[in-house]
């Protein structure tokens, strides 16, 4: 085999005519390979998919079998990537393909939904139990959108409605258990009708200051001068200030007592009226209490005696209680721990009962005097 230059490049005998052998030798296999080989480039092949524009000579030929001039092809540009090099080197070194791929691997998963986040959102606030806050989220997210507040403004004002919801319902629960037989403030009570109350003193006392001292209050007057509504008046400042109240009157009192102790629950009975940070006390004296009523009376003072507070309301003087108990030694060592630490209130005055039923009647008389005439 020769080459157009006269080289010998491979020499192989020649079979017979009609033997249909093509016969070569190594010689002749070795030159193919090398002329195949030869025709292949050592350059590295292209690394990364992208857009390239053709070349000069790739547009010449498809000029050609478009049956078109490939004259100004050259000059043609399909796409121009001149600017795109320029943003990418202003950038910074372009990632490699290989980088590129790491990067998308390990990069952050798809950012959540707004719906989604609110739905978890809501989550969150109910399995801590924060359900005013997740009702009222709907409502503060619009404020906070319409008003543009900050994310700090916002989330207070979540906050401080799931704290005022929590501090109403613990008002709420301790004003079930205090049992006031009706919701009497201070601000009820008419000082300028009742000239016989000490004003100052009964002002001091809703400071609540008393408590801190584990120190008594023992109301002292005749029916109907008001008593029982300052008792009741002292008692919801307490519960308005988180203190655990709870109300009863005297034979209320001894009745629970000799029932616990005929069911074997005095001990816990017991528990029961030394738990309050204040306990009320009302009417004694109005009825006469059993042998073990006196004797359950003081053990509840007993035994709350410099740990907490009591209000207690008598119509009786305290030198006629040795007859109220039936005797003088249960009085004077409940009288002993009563008013060890104690704040005594005599009042001495005209009935808000008698004065109600006067103006009723004066009004009627008025009436009917009008009509006749």
């Amino acid at each position: 085999m020769v080459t157009a230059g006269r080289a010998v490049i491979a020499q192989h005998r020649r079979a017979p005519d009609g033997a249909g052998q093509t016969v070569r030798d190594a010689g002749h296999v070795i030159a193919l390979e090398r002329a195949v080989l030869a025709s292949f480039s050592d350059k590295a092949p292209c690394r990364t998919k992208v857009r390239r524009p053709p070349s000069a000579a790739a547009q010449a030929e498809a000029e050609k079998l478009r049956g078109r001039p490939a004259s100004d092809v050259a000059n043609r540009v399909v796409i121009d990537l001149s600017h795109y090099a320029a943003v990418a080197d202003r950038c910074g070194r372009r990632p490699s393909t290989r980088t590129r791929t790491r990067s998308v691997r390990v990069s952050d998963p798809m950012p959540m939904s707004e719906a989604r986040r609110y739905q978890q959102l809501r989550g969150h606030l109910s399995y801590l139990k924060l359900n005013d806050a997740a009702e009222a989220l709907p409502r503060v997210l619009d404020q906070a959108r319409a008003e543009r507040m900050t994310l700090t403004t916002a989330l207070e004002k979540l906050l401080e409605i799931e704290v005022e919801a929590t501090k109403a319902r613990k008002l709420s629960s301790r004003l079930r258990f205090a049992c006031l037989p009706e919701p009497w403030t201070l601000n009820d009570f008419d000082f300028a009708a009742q000239p016989g109350v000490d004003e100052k003193l009964i002002r001091d006392l809703a400071t609540l200051r008393f408590l801190d001292n584990a120190s008594n209050v023992l109301l002292v007057g005749p029916p109907g001068v008001g008593k029982t509504m300052l008792a009741v008046a002292l008692a919801r400042s307490a519960v308005d200030a988180g203190h655990r109240v709870y109300f009863t009157t005297a034979a209320e009192l001894a009745a629970k007592c000799h029932k616990a102790a005929l069911e074997g629950r005095w001990s816990s009975i017991m528990r029961f009226f030394a738990g309050p940070r204040l306990l009320v006390i009302d009417e004694l004296g109005y009825l006469p209490l059993p042998g073990d009523g006196a004797s359950a009376l003081f053990q509840v003072i007993n035994q709350r005696y410099l740990k907490s507070s009591t209000i207690l309301t008598t119509n009786v003087g305290i030198a006629d209680w040795a007859g109220v108990f039936g005797d003088a030694t249960v009085a004077a060592a409940m009288l002993d721990r009563l008013l060890h630490r104690a704040a005594v209130v005599g009042i001495d005055g005209p009935s808000y009962r008698l004065r109600s039923h006067q103006a009723h009647s004066d009004n009627l008389r008025k009436g009917v005097t009008g009509r006749a005439g």
